[in-house]
């Protein structure tokens, strides 16, 4: 016996009912969820940080109500309406010319505290023309315009389209 070798075992065959751990082929059907839920939480402490951060607000001064003690004091309202017609220019009715225009307005409002002018044009008053009486109301030292429409005339009860 010393002569012969031992034979080897024949390969073992798989039963029909035995599984072996074999890899899948070709795409897998589920994912891996956990890079997906680290990315988003990721994300969630990055706008949980910069949120924050960006909020911006306005700031605005609201009026305040006048104490209770105190009688209210009523100022007369002296509001310069600077009117734009087709050939002619007007504050408070009275006709300026284009090149009086910076010089009365300056006039009227270097002792105001309140610096607001009122613009109004008839319809048929080029744009340019009311964009150049605000720049040269704007020169002259006014701080806010307003712009009166027909509209805002007629709800107040006066006629719109008339003399401004």
């Amino acid at each position: 016996m010393a002569g012969k070798e031992p034979k080897a075992a024949p390969p073992r065959r798989r039963k029909p009912d035995e599984k072996e751990h074999e890899r899948p082929r070709g795409a897998m059907s589920d994912i891996n969820i956990t890079p997906l839920i680290d990315v988003m939480l990721v994300l969630l402490i990055i706008f949980m940080v910069v949120t924050p951060l960006a909020q911006k607000g306005l700031d605005i001064s609201l009026p305040q109500p006048p104490p209770p003690n105190q009688p209210e004091t009523k100022q007369p309202q002296n509001q310069v309406v600077l009117g734009l017609e087709e050939g002619a220019i007007t504050v408070n009715k009275n006709p300026v010319a284009v090149e009086e225009l910076q010089s009365r307005l300056r006039d009227i409002f270097q002792a105001r505290s309140d610096k607001t002018i009122f613009v109004r044009a008839t319809g048929n008053v080029p744009y340019g023309r009311v964009v150049q009486a605000m720049d040269i109301a704007k020169a002259a030292g006014v701080e806010r315009i307003g712009i009166i429409s027909d509209k805002m005339i007629e709800e107040a009860g006066g006629t719109a389209g008339g003399q401004p």
